[in-house]
């Protein structure tokens, strides 16, 4: 009978370990999941990041920021795209005179323009009139010098688009680069080319950036790179080379983890601040800008054509002004957590009216140490609690738990632009204690079913019913 005692007593104890083992090992296995950014993860949390922006867009202010939209009313009344560009000088001169401090194209002008008389000649069948064309063809202007000659003569930014294919020629650096801190050439991808403008057309231009835009694994766009790796050399965003052309700037500053003032405690964090100018812009650790988006605003729109119209033309004095397009058919189609179906040159456009503004959505360098330490204390006091507390009362300190973090989360995006991850803890806390419960379920029902199996041919059975509700009845010694 004693032996019986002793081995009842440990296969108690050996279920006791289990139910602190299995939710220990659920907390272990997320906190890993957690520290290894599984995408299923990373995307759960963007995802609850845009709900964030959804509920609280950023509010639409007038700045001297414009989109000159090459839209379907300006096709219908200037023609078809590719526009010749003579046309497209006509517009930058026009924009120039009406005072606007840059121009950036959303556009790479990568062929020569096929409406020039160079290149059509030799398509017009052979009569006299046109071999008297084709005998003076060198006399006759060049589209693309034209435009160069518009472009030289204007504040403009060209473009051009970084791939993941090797290509010939390099685009032109307008602007140089200083760095604070480690090298930001090891935080940034790798792009081994690029599809870049007309040598004379970018060799005009006042700057030249790169509009290259890569969403996240769900296809939405959240983040936009300020700076490119383009093989082992540094390259601006359209967005920066709009803002450095605007103020006159002749380089760029990048500050990254080991920066005077910037807490590592000696982890090679990443980028943290890209200076243009007068503007210090906070970045994740690959130099990108969480876009903080208005939606679509029709404020922010020009129709080419008004431009180039001389009734009421637009007043874009000091405007830093882009040129894109949002026809069917070319639209540059990305999707934000606002709009499923946006016109590239919209972000580009939001990016600098953030920068205008000073208003950036951050996600802390701590903000996941922070995120893994709730977890794992609120994590260890529940499997702890469970088991002496109850459900009850551990579902009551998980629920209270579980709404400060998420109102904290909540005021943190309100109050600072702070992007805080409420769910994760929120998932992970709801997991363990459900393990912990199922366990503690199943071990208090073990210990009836051997307390009913024990006494059950000794003792009446509303004793067994008594020991089996409460196992601290079953000790050695006798009750009266």
């Amino acid at each position: 009978m004693a032996s019986q005692s002793k081995g009842g007593v440990a296969t108690r104890v050996k279920r006791d370990w289990w139910t602190f083992i299995v939710p220990s090992i659920i907390l272990v296995l997320a906190i890993g999941l957690r520290i290894a950014n599984s995408p299923l993860l990373e995307e759960a949390q963007l995802r609850v990041f845009d709900a964030f922006q959804r509920m609280r867009p950023r509010t639409f202010q007038q700045v001297p920021v414009r989109i000159v939209d090459i839209d379907d009313e300006s096709l219908s009344r200037l023609g078809q795209w590719p526009w010749p560009r003579t046309l497209i000088a006509q517009l930058v001169r026009r924009l120039s005179e009406l005072g606007a401090s840059v121009i950036a194209f959303d556009v790479v002008f990568a062929e020569p323009d096929r409406t020039s008389p160079s290149r059509v000649l030799p398509l017009w069948p052979s009569t006299p009139a046109i071999e008297a064309l084709r005998a003076d063809a060198d006399a006759l202007p060049d589209h693309d010098r034209l435009l160069a000659q518009a472009i030289a003569d204007a504040n403009v930014v060209t473009a051009f688009t970084l791939t993941h294919l090797p290509s010939g020629r390099e685009p032109l650096r307008k602007a140089g680069f200083s760095y604070g801190g480690d090298d930001p050439r090891g935080f940034l991808p790798i792009y081994p080319g690029a599809v870049t403008n007309l040598e004379g057309l970018e060799a005009a231009a006042a700057g030249n950036g790169s509009f290259t835009i890569l969403p996240d694994r769900d296809g939405v766009i959240r983040r936009i790179p300020l700076v490119f790796r383009l093989h082992d050399t540094i390259y601006p965003s359209l967005v920066a080379e709009a803002l450095r052309v605007a103020q006159g700037a002749s380089a760029y500053g990048v500050k990254s983890s080991g920066a005077s003032g910037e807490l590592g405690f000696g982890a090679h964090t990443g980028i943290t601040h890209v200076k243009v100018g007068q503007f210090v812009i906070p970045t994740d650790r690959e130099g990108r800008l969480w876009l903080y988006d208005t939606g679509y605003v029709p404020a922010r729109f020009l129709p080419a054509w008004r431009i180039l119209s001389d009734d009421n033309p637009p007043d874009v004095t000091g405007h830093i002004v882009f040129v894109g397009t949002s026809a069917a058919g070319l639209k540059d189609i990305r999707a934000t957590a606002l709009n499923p179906a946006v016109a590239g040159v919209e972000v580009h456009a939001q990016l600098v009216e953030q920068i205008l503004l000073q208003q950036f959505l951050q996600r802390p360098d701590w903000a996941d140490g922070a995120e893994l330490l709730y977890v794992l204390l609120l994590g260890i006091i529940l499997i702890l609690a469970l088991p002496r507390l109850g459900p009850a009362w551990c579902a009551l300190f998980g629920g209270i738990a579980l709404v400060i973090v998420s109102g904290l989360s909540w005021h943190a995006f309100i109050a600072l632009h702070w992007l805080i991850d409420p769910v994760f803890p929120s998932v992970v806390t709801l997991v363990i204690y459900l393990v912990a419960s199922l366990m503690s379920f199943l071990h208090t029902e073990a210990e009836r079913r051997q307390v009913r199996q024990a006494f059950g041919r000794y003792l009446s059975p509303v004793l067994v019913q008594r020991l089996a509700e409460s196992s601290k009845h079953l000790a050695l010694g006798g009750e009266l």
